[in-house]
């Protein structure tokens, strides 16, 4: 009877709560101190109110025999209420979680109108959505803030946090720290030579840069001389903080027949520190190289070549169809380069054959535009020695990019051509020294510590690659 009066009297038993066992009724037959107070199952009082407690012999397994000939109403109304009591519980949902994915906003649902959608999310590709509620759109299972490479993203190793495009490159340890492709070098500097955009941070302490810089070399075309031009090289020493990020751009070399070379350069936000011109690319005629001569690259500088003109025919003899193709001139600090003019009478089912060089521009190239549809393509921009349509059969040579870009050669499809005139050169009133070496002909500036980047690519003809060089960046402290 002590039991029954118990079980009808809540105010001799603990208030149920968080963390007490007896919350549930398994709780009091499983042979576990659940609640750390020192009495398990059935020597807990907060199991008393439970039919398998109500004898003390008891096992705390329920045999469904009568464990009391007494009051059975009491000992039953007890029971129904303590089961309806689980069964409501069981059931209930929050009112707060609208899609049932067992996240509420406040417990860090960030779309609570999508059940796909919570802290649980599987966000494994970059889609558009965040999917896992970490705040970007795509795996990154280290959590530094960038989504998995394999998943579209920058972070090269999604397992380790120091590893993503804002880390800190130790020098010499074996590890691409930032992502830009290379391991930083040993001591006070760090070497870019892989072409494409990279971000430089300021080492700790450092507060002077000096940024040796190569633009890249443009492509050779297929007429005999038509070698391609070399890349400009500049020297600047700069202020810097430390910890601060500098985008850095290495240019890439003309890659294919009469392509102008990419220019280097080294941006502070948007705002432009220094810039290495490239060389602009050789000229092709119609006969695979065999027929004219001239058309060679002129190299990027501070005052950057102009492309050579069309020289003549092998044979000796002019031709009425190409009398002449001039080529683009080079860049300067204040103009870019101005397009080639070509003279003949070639013409092709009533259209002219004339390709007329396209003047340069801020950061790119002159490419060329005329009536036929293989006249049009454009030049070098930044870094890249993007083009489309240009190339051998009667092409001239594209402009480099740079400061501003060299001018597009003339000539007449398919027959001659003239080569582009180099990128220029140009470092911001912020540094506080610089060195301007212009590259001449195929030879990149500053040859001697270039390491081959910068060169204007060979000939294209008998086997021997047109390609210019990449460029190249050199910070030292």
């Amino acid at each position: 009877m002590l039991w029954l009066l118990l079980a009808c009297n809540d105010n001799l038993l603990v208030q149920k709560g968080v963390g007490q066992e007896g919350e549930t009724p398994s709780e009091c037959w499983d042979g576990i101190d659940n609640d750390d107070d020192g009495y398990i199952d059935c020597d807990d009082q907060d199991c008393l109110i439970y039919v398998e407690c109500a004898d003390d012999d008891d096992t705390g397994i329920d045999t469904d025999e009568p464990v009391d000939t007494g009051d059975t109403q009491d000992t039953d109304t007890q029971d129904t209420s303590d089961t309806e009591d689980t069964e409501d519980t069981g059931t209930q949902t929050d009112p707060n979680d609208q899609d049932g994915d067992g996240f509420t906003p406040a417990a860090g649902d960030c779309d609570d109108l999508d059940p796909n959608t919570n802290p649980n999310g599987n966000d494994s590709t970059i889609d558009g959505k965040d999917q896992n509620c970490d705040g970007i759109d795509g795996p990154d299972q280290d959590g530094d803030g960038y989504v998995d490479v394999n998943a579209g993203g920058n972070d090269c190793n999604d397992l380790d946090a120091s590893v993503n495009p804002g880390g800190t490159d130790v020098p010499g340890d074996g590890i691409d720290q930032d992502c830009d492709g290379q391991d930083a070098t040993v001591g006070n500097q760090d070497d870019f030579t892989n072409d494409g955009q990279h971000t430089f941070t300021v080492p700790a302490g450092v507060y002077s840069l000096t940024a040796s810089m190569w633009g890249a070399g443009g492509a050779g075309g297929e007429q005999l001389l038509a070698l391609g031009g070399g890349g400009a090289f500049v020297e600047v020493v700069f202020p810097v903080t430390p910890g601060e990020n500098l985008t850095v751009y290495v240019a890439e070399g003309g890659t294919y027949t009469g392509a102008g070379g990419g220019a280097s350069a080294i941006y502070r936000g948007s705002t432009l520190i220094a810039i290495a011109g490239g060389g602009g690319g050789g000229a092709s005629d119609g006969n695979s190289g065999d027929s004219w001569a001239g058309g060679a690259g002129g190299a990027g500088g501070a005052m950057a070549e102009d492309g050579m003109d069309l020289l003549y025919h092998q044979a000796g003899t002019s031709y009425s169809y190409c009398t002449a193709a001039t080529g683009g001139t080079g860049a300067t600090q204040s103009a870019p380069g101005i397009g080639g003019i070509p003279s003949g009478d070639a013409e092709y089912q009533g259209v002219s054959s004339l390709c007329y060089g396209a003047d340069g521009g801020p950061l790119e190239g002159g490419g060329a535009t005329g009536d036929r549809s293989q006249c049009n393509f454009t030049g070098a921009y930044l870094w890249e020695s993007f083009s489309s349509g240009s190339g051998a059969n009667g092409h001239p040579g594209s402009g480099g990019a740079g400061y501003y870009g060299g001018g597009g050669g003339g000539s007449v499809y398919t027959y001659c051509g003239a080569g582009g005139g180099g990128g220029s050169s140009w470092a911001s009133g912020s540094v506080t020294s610089v060195t301007y070496l212009d590259g001449s002909g195929q030879i990149q500036g500053n040859e001697a510590i270039s390491n081959g980047a910068g060169r204007g690519g060979e000939r294209d003809y008998g086997g021997a690659s047109d390609n210019g060089a990449d460029g190249r960046i050199l910070f030292t402290w």
